[in-house]
């Protein structure tokens, strides 16, 4: 893809309605960082790819191109459990603010089979930076998945999140660090390692954040409660930035935003 075409793409991403609720929901932290998230995520062309194809072109088992990872998917939650789908990049500082509020208290209610959450990795600071680290952290972190330590991984990540946003993003040892804080090792750790050097689920990690795009989620993070988007925001002290996580889970577990509550684009 040429540099124009990327440039125009990340233009029309930007024109997108979604992903608003990043924009108005942090006050103090919003005003600095609003114009680098806001920008959407650039359309990548992906390769098709399959659960049996090898490098950059696979597909995690049971996932189709484009659509999300359902990381608690071993939970079985009920057929009526809440759709939860969470947008977010592991280099967005927001998303690491989203997380350490909140990622805790719906990671639980994934495990316990009270919400289906399905989780977009985005690519939104690559598109602002000219590099590819989200995409190559978002790979990095379906490999943990893959030797079942998604969400140790995934706080391990994100505590590693660079301070500034260049196009380098995170330096190659931060994957193997975090994987280690992860807990994995011996034939895993081998496992994960050649997983995350052949940047196995890049295409893939692309191919989700075409698709949201194409969705109208162009920023992030956004947390959408079976597709009404939650202004998050509403729901932190902001002094102290700690959530309200008994009104959050209710939200969550109910299955419906209260109007008071849902983002505005």
């Amino acid at each position: 893809m040429s540099t124009n075409d990327r440039k125009a793409k990340a233009q029309a991403a930007a024109r997108g309605t979604g992903g608003g609720a990043n924009v108005i929901v942090v006050a103090g932290i919003v005003a600095v960082l609003a114009i680098a998230l806001v920008v959407g995520g650039v359309i990548w062309a992906s390769r098709d790819g399959g659960g049996s194809g090898g490098g950059a072109s696979q597909l995690p088992d049971g996932v189709t191109k484009g659509e999300p990872i359902e990381p608690f998917a071993s939970a079985k939650p009920a057929e009526d459990a809440p759709v939860v789908d969470v947008y977010e990049d592991f280099r967005c500082p927001i998303c690491r603010t989203f997380e350490s509020s909140m990622g805790d208290s719906i990671n639980e209610l994934a495990k316990d089979g009270k919400i289906r959450l399905r989780v977009h990795l985005k690519t939104v600071i690559d598109t602002n930076t000219g590099g590819d680290s989200s995409a190559v952290a978002g790979s990095s972190a379906v490999c943990a998945a893959d030797q079942g330590k998604w969400e140790e991984f995934h706080q391990a990540l994100f505590a590693l999140q660079p301070k500034e946003e260049t196009r380098e993003g995170f330096p190659t040892s931060d994957y193997t660090k975090a994987a280690k804080e992860a807990g994995l090792s011996g034939d895993a750790m081998s496992s994960w390692q050649q997983c995350t050097d052949k940047e196995t689920y890049v295409d893939y990690v692309q191919s989700v954040d075409d698709q949201s795009v194409k969705d109208g989620i162009t920023g992030t993070p956004v947390i959408e409660v079976e597709g009404t988007q939650l202004n998050w925001g509403s729901l932190l002290d902001q002094g102290s930035m700690t959530a309200d996580t008994q009104r959050l889970e209710e939200i969550l577990t109910s299955g419906k935003v209260p109007q008071d509550l849902v983002a505005t684009p």
